[in-house]
């Protein structure tokens, strides 16, 4: 399985690590579960990739992909993009 639960704690030190290095960056995108449900409906999908990215602003941003069952990219299928950029979400231990 790729991807593994962390703790809360371990994620809040990801995450400030993040925003050290990173102050004036978009600290998160949020996607509905829509976006998530349609690329894993795809014919072949058994996973997605998430690509870092930089948007048209030169803002970081993400890249959502389907992803086959032999680790291939669906980019010939559906590819997402404008996820709601959150520079300053309700505070949480993952994000203050």
């Amino acid at each position: 399985m790729a991807g593994s639960i962390i703790s809360l704690e371990e994620g809040s030190t990801m995450t400030a690590s993040f925003r050290s290095k990173f102050p004036d960056e978009t600290k998160a995108v949020y996607y509905t579960a829509d976006v998530y449900n349609d690329l894993l409906a795809q014919d072949g999908c058994v996973g997605i990739r998430i690509y870092n990215a930089i948007d048209e602003a030169g803002k970081m941003t993400n890249v959502l992909v389907g992803v086959d069952a032999d680790g291939n990219d669906m980019y010939d299928q559906k590819i997402y993009d404008f996820g709601i950029r959150e520079l300053t979400p309700a505070n949480n231990p993952l994000n203050s």
